[in-house]
């Protein structure tokens, strides 16, 4: 009767502790937002954030800063997306088939943050809506940026 109890108890165990997720679970698993204004609701999210929302004047290049609010290392790479909304939809903007990224890994320490670039100088973007989409730590992330009218691209790219 007590091996009955005690397998019991030791299964019951088992199953409640199969059903607690670990921190590293809890925001893998987790449907992430991509849109950083939904992200920004929870302290423990992993998200990506624009720095200048509004690209006012001839610029090269996009920043947004990784906030690993978590305690964990998270790890990236240099690659990204740019996508334009249109109709309420998203496309990716088409980058020049001389465009590449370098295969680099980056690690955001736990707690951390680190800024990320994108550049759009030699992309034909209009006036619009856009956003910069990024594999971080296996999940997309996004946030978005507008461009107003009078901006001309592609830019002159200094070097």
């Amino acid at each position: 009767m007590k091996q009955a109890k005690l397998l019991f108890l030791l299964i019951a165990a088992l199953a409640f502790a199969s059903c607690r997720p670990t921190a590293r679970q809890t925001v893998a698993d987790v449907a992430q937002p991509t849109d950083s204004t939904e992200a920004v609701t929870s302290a423990d999210t992993l998200r990506l954030v624009i720095i200048d929302k509004s690209i006012s004047r001839i610029d090269s290049v996009v920043q947004a800063r990784i906030i690993n609010p978590n305690d964990y290392d998270v790890s990236y790479g240099q690659e990204y997306a740019i996508e334009r909304e249109t109709d309420g939809h998203w496309q990716q903007v088409p980058f020049p088939k001389d465009f590449g990224f370098t295969s680099v890994l980056s690690t955001v320490a736990a707690h951390g943050s680190a800024t990320v670039y994108g550049h759009i100088g030699l992309l034909h973007l209009a006036p619009g809506h856009y956003r910069l989409t990024k594999q971080i730590d296996g999940r997309t992330l996004s946030d978005d940026f507008y461009i107003r009218s009078g901006i001309k691209f592609p830019t002159e790219i200094y070097r």
